[in-house]
């Protein structure tokens, strides 16, 4: 092999000639062939072929961005983006929508898989176990003496808003909990009240709380252990699957769908109408906008808002499950202010504009892969003018100069790119099992086994 062509493939010297009039920093960071041949070893490649070491995945060649070996060196994140999808060098891309609209754009394992067609029976198929110091929640025994009473919560099928309300007018004191689960499932998780149990059970549509003693101090919540059943899938390949993802022990850290919404994915969407000021349109996207996964008559009320009877949406909205919807439209309808509307809502405003921050975060680690580059963790802070690199650009595509307003407040995100994966592991009959860290998502790991749209799983 000639030694430039150990540098570079001739799609990708290609691809830079069609960038070389916008840019002439190809010719001059080109290596010399002399210095082809003692290519330096553990820099960053663009993107595979991974070698896994205990730290970090590296290769011995290419090098990375900013390398003076990188015959990309000098080029924008967009312009590398280019070179390298001309070349071939990319990370698989998602074809799917939701996860375009969510910025979920690429995947982990840098094989084009085909869909595995398989089915998550929800909720018996989806189970979630919380763990607190590294154990199952359901191992957690409580003492006689503590500053809180705890509890365990399983909840069946029901959103954590709902369950959480329920639940702490039963009890008629704050209920409190280490994360929230996903509602389309069967959760287990601990939840507290500050000093003596008012009852030692309860008992709801779709959850129980049952007490198992006193605790003192804070619980560490460490992570979440996942048994998902995947019906249909063949588990030959998944099984083929899974031995290469656990090979790679890690995982992209992407927010997943849970965060965004599964039958209304647009807290992100209400996050950003927060955050740039548009606090009418912030109520309608909250009460209006049907989704076609949504029940018949959500759509049904949520359409009527839209045509303009918000009176008959609210007359025609469950009494059931839509208290975000029915506080903030009461308070609308009571006042026609939107920000007094919006502040009526049983979750913090913090929430949405958390969620668009997600998002962001979301755009940002898939513009780093764009890029070749993907650093240990990423910042998204709550102005554009404190943003670095690849979010610099994210936040100036959006449009967006802070995340903070009169309602609403933010905070600097910094959060890991990759998320540590224990597993997984395929057992008889379709059942797999994982666990994540804390703020990890299981449908991320989920659609890199499936590579189905994830509104089939999700």
């Amino acid at each position: 092999m000639a030694p430039v062509a150990g540098l570079l493939s001739a799609n990708l010297r290609k691809g830079l000639a069609s960038l070389n009039a916008a840019s002439g920093s190809w010719a001059a960071a080109r290596p010399s062939p002399k210095r082809a041949m003692n290519r330096p070893r553990g820099l960053r490649a663009p993107w595979p072929s991974l070698r896994p070491t205990r730290w970090a995945y590296r290769v011995s060649w290419p090098p990375g961005p900013g390398s003076r070996h990188d015959p990309l060196h000098g080029l924008s994140s967009k312009a590398r983006a280019k070179a390298l999808a001309m070349a071939g060098g990319m990370p698989v891309r998602s074809p799917y929508r939701l996860d375009v609209e969510l910025g979920l754009l690429y995947y982990t394992v840098d094989e084009a898989w085909s869909p595995l067609s398989a089915r998550v029976p929800r909720p018996e198929g989806f189970i979630v176990i919380e763990e607190v110091d590294g154990r199952p929640c359901t191992e957690f025994r409580g003492g006689e003496e503590g500053d809180r009473a705890v509890y365990l919560m399983v909840k069946r099928g029901v959103d954590h808003l709902t369950a959480s309300l329920e639940a702490s007018r039963a009890l008629g004191r704050r209920l409190h909990f280490l994360g929230v689960k996903d509602a389309n499932a069967i959760t287990y998780q601990l939840a507290y009240v500050m000093g003596p149990p008012p009852r030692a059970e309860v008992r709801g549509r779709g959850f129980e709380l049952r007490l198992l003693g006193a605790h003192r101090g804070r619980l560490r919540h460490t992570g979440n252990r996942f048994e998902v059943l995947l019906e249909g899938a063949d588990e030959g390949e998944l099984r083929r699957r899974a031995s290469r993802l656990s090979s790679l022990g890690r995982v992209l850290n992407y927010f997943g769908y849970q965060r965004f919404g599964v039958r209304r994915p647009n807290s992100h969407l209400v996050g950003r109408a927060i955050a740039k000021g548009d606090l009418r349109g912030a109520v309608d996207l909250i009460v209006g906008r049907p989704y076609p996964g949504e029940p018949e008559a959500a759509r049904a009320f949520r359409s009527l808002y839209d045509s303009g009877d918000p009176e008959g949406a609210l007359r025609a909205m469950p009494r059931r499950g839509y208290e975000l919807e029915r506080r903030v439209l009461s308070e609308y309808l009571r006042t026609g202010d939107p920000a007094r509307a919006l502040r009526a809502s049983p979750l913090p405003l913090s929430f949405f504009v958390e969620a668009y921050q997600s998002y962001l975060f979301n755009l940002c680690l898939s513009r780093a892969l764009e890029g070749g580059e993907v650093l240990p963790r990423l910042r998204v802070p709550a102005r554009a003018s404190e943003a670095e690199g690849v979010c610099k650009e994210v936040m100036r595509d959006e449009g967006v100069e802070a995340l903070s307003g009169p309602l609403a407040k933010a905070r600097p995100m910094v959060r890991a790119s990759w998320a540590e994966l224990r597993g997984p592991e395929v057992r008889g009959g379709g059942w797999v099992t994982f666990s994540l860290p804390r703020g990890s998502y299981a449908t991320v790991v989920l659609r890199e086994l499936l590579r189905q749209d994830p509104l089939t799983f999700t």
